[in-house]
């Protein structure tokens, strides 16, 4: 099996790209490195490169090869979109128009991470939900806007696809620099810091350990056209629960520190309060339920 991930060196398509070599297939990696690193990729077929700026043939030609494309590629993470919310649609929007078209000539098998922002504030996140934004003056609705158009930009093309929106994926090797909530916890606790929590730390998610989102994207190729939740809706906590339990798992004795909101974010900043996913369909059409727990994996990144 020849497989081709675009984004490959982010958290997820390191796990996911050694997986795949683990069961024996063939991998190449294109990523520009933006948010990533270089390490270790020298077991695949590595491609340094920008996809908005890419050699169409040579992207082409690499699709066409490949049984199978992910795309994970795209600007990453709540902070990182308040921070620089232009370089994140830009880059976004312009990818989309740019490897589109190739996509469709070459005519493989696409799997594209979406976002579970594009539920919005839910209160459900089905897949068969309605999208849902909030006041365009918040800018970290730009993000999920420029995910849902790409969704409808594959729903319109004439090939094969999976649309995936992801909860909350987390585990060993994730970097805390873009705002993801559990690295940051964890990162600060091994350090001997106190977790900064926002607000007053009432925000719900759940989180599902990278080694159970990795066996569900293999098998989502089989039910061609369908989007799918992929996350895991038993480890739902509060932010301030979870603050508490890193601790408590690394048997530390620093203390949760709360910072309000503006201390943090831009005033173009909207948080959600509740998001935990639905993966009824993705657990029953797959066969695949979640194995990990939140001890589990707050063990596995300490």
């Amino acid at each position: 099996m020849k497989v081709l991930v675009l984004g490959g060196a982010g958290f997820i398509g390191r796990h996911l790209s050694a997986r795949i070599k683990d069961i024996g297939g063939e991998v190449t990696i294109i990523d520009n490195l933006d948010t990533s690193h270089g390490h270790g990729l020298e077991e695949y077929n590595f491609v340094n490169a920008d996809l908005r700026t890419i050699d169409e043939k040579l992207l082409e030609d690499l699709c066409r090869e490949a049984d199978i494309v992910y795309h994970l590629a795209g600007s990453v993470g709540v902070e990182l979109g308040d921070k620089e919310p232009k370089r994140t649609l830009y880059n976004n929007v312009e990818l989309m128009l740019k490897i589109m078209p190739i996509f469709e000539r070459a005519g493989t098998h696409v799997v594209f991470a979406s976002t579970s922002e594009i539920y919005g504030n839910g209160p459900t996140f089905n897949e068969d939900d309605s999208a849902g934004i909030g006041p365009s003056k918040y800018t970290r609705w730009g993000y999920s806007t420029t995910k849902l158009l790409s969704e409808f930009m594959f729903r319109v093309s004439d090939i094969p696809y999976n649309l995936i929106r992801f909860f909350n994926i987390v585990g060993p090797g994730q970097l805390p620099d873009y705002g993801m909530v559990l690295p940051r916890f964890v990162d600060a606790v091994k350090n001997n810091r106190s977790p900064l929590v926002h607000g007053d730390g009432s925000q719900i998610r759940s989180f599902c350990h990278i080694n159970d989102a990795v066996e569900m994207l293999l098998r989502v190729k089989e039910h061609p056209g369908e989007l799918f939740n992929i996350g895991n809706s038993n480890n739902a906590i509060s932010m301030s629960d979870l603050a508490h339990k890193v601790i408590e798992v690394a048997k530390s004795d620093v203390l949760v520190e709360y910072v309000p909101y503006g201390d943090v974010f831009s005033e173009r900043f909207e948080d959600i309060m509740y998001r935990v996913p639905d993966t009824t369909k993705i657990n029953h059409m797959t066969g695949y339920v979640p194995k990990y727990t939140l001890d589990d994996i707050i063990e596995s990144m300490l």
